[in-house]
């Protein structure tokens, strides 16, 4: 089972589709020039639509768009625009018949890596770090024009992080009628 996983931002999209744990594709789409949020979700879908993956995709993860903002460090201005790019997106998932979860970032690191948070380290760095422990990246990884590890990779592990998420049942019906055969037993 191929399992897209995006995070998706105002200028970039990082995505990364895996099977059984292992990364097929990754990589960042850069929508920074698109103006409006249709431009952007057309950009993305066209690039999507050329992935030799995207046929054999049974569930899209992309980040919950609300979930990782530090209060005073986005303006609402660029939290709005990313709430529309966002719904639009997974509005034209949807309608292409993809299952599209929208995923909370601490909790897809949290079943990823064991842990969604590390005092003493920012977000991006762990993510970074337990990746690259994980795999080994640099055939995705791309460079600046000076040489220097180009930061939008992070946003491609990020997508990476959303595509290793696996969406488990919720242990309540199980529990529920472990009860009921107890009390049925009494």
């Amino acid at each position: 089972m191929v399992i897209l996983g995006l995070d998706a931002s105002t200028t970039c999209v990082g995505y990364a589709f895996t099977e059984d744990k292992k990364i097929l594709d990754m990589g960042f789409i850069d929508i920074k020039k698109q103006k409006t949020p249709k431009d952007k979700v057309e950009k993305v879908l066209d690039f999507l639509h050329k992935s030799p993956y995207i046929d054999n995709v049974e569930n899209i993860n992309i980040e919950d768009n609300l979930s990782g903002f530090a209060g005073g460090r986005t303006s609402q201005q660029v939290i709005i625009k990313l709430a529309k790019f966002n719904a639009i997106l997974c509005f034209m998932l949807e309608n292409f018949d993809y299952t599209v979860n929208s995923i909370n970032p601490m909790t897809a690191r949290k079943q990823v890596f064991g842990k969604a948070r590390v005092k003493g380290i920012k977000a991006k760095d762990l993510v970074k770090m337990k990746i690259e422990e994980m795999y080994n990246t640099s055939k995705w990884c791309k460079e600046t024009k000076t040489g220097l590890w180009d930061k939008r990779n992070i946003d491609m592990y990020d997508g990476l992080v959303m595509s290793l998420f696996e969406k488990k049942a919720w242990l309540f019906p199980k529990f529920f009628v472990y009860c009921l055969k107890c009390i049925n037993t009494n």
